[in-house]
């Protein structure tokens, strides 16, 4: 348990770092965008290097808790998440890299896009919203897994923590984000990451409170 504990509090770290790299990003873009001068060259490069490094261990670390947590009920689900979440944490890096070469590239060229990010993204289509699209296939296969190990008896996890599921918040923080241009332009791009947070804090909180009642080789 405290070995879970404390990876589900590593993974927390590293996707508040993570999610610093990408405001870094959407500073840099935006005020492009507005027509405000910034460091951009070197706001970009730590941005970028901040989510390189960050989201994979964010990824790795998180889903690697749960499923450890759901192994005990359910060692085929568990098997199917860890892969999921690896898979998740490799393309992660390779969507924010590729994000951040792109908008160094437009920087350079001087073809900064009037669109909101997302929007410019999809316009731009090719590899990098393939790599969304692979990137929310997987989100959703891991949310659906949570959900079923919140449901199934015997429960893994608690009913309200399996429906606090990261596409669940993603939705609901991309939603509110897409009401304003301010949302479009940073709380639907950082959307992930925050849910992540909410996830990763809420998994977190089970964990330290006792709520989740597991084996010792878990």
């Amino acid at each position: 348990m405290k070995t879970n504990r404390n990876l589900a509090l590593a993974c927390i770290i590293f996707t508040v770092i993570a999610l610093c790299g990408d405001l870094l990003l959407l500073l840099v873009v935006n005020s492009l965008r507005a027509g405000v001068h910034v460091q951009s060259i070197t706001m970009l490069a730590v941005g970028g290097l901040l989510g390189c490094i960050s989201i994979p261990l964010a990824y790795a670390s998180g889903f690697a808790v749960m499923a450890r947590v759901i192994r005990p009920t359910a060692k085929t689900m568990a098997a199917i998440m860890l892969f999921c979440g690896i898979a998740a944490a490799i393309i992660g890096p390779i969507i924010h890299a590729m994000t951040w070469m792109s908008i160094r590239s437009a920087i350079i060229t001087g073809a900064v896009s009037s669109s909101s990010p997302m929007e410019a993204m999809v316009e731009q289509g090719g590899l990098l919203l393939n790599l969304w699209i692979i990137g929310v296939v997987l989100l959703l296969a891991i949310s659906i897994l949570i959900v079923w190990s919140g449901i199934r008896r015997p429960r893994a996890i608690p009913l309200w923590l399996a429906f606090l599921n990261p596409i669940v918040l993603n939705l609901l923080i991309g939603t509110l984000g897409s009401f304003s241009d301010i949302g479009r332009s940073y709380l639907v791009p950082l959307a992930p990451n925050l849910a992540h947070i909410g996830f990763f804090i809420a998994l977190y909180w089970c964990l330290h409170s006792g709520k989740l009642q597991q084996p010792a080789y878990s």
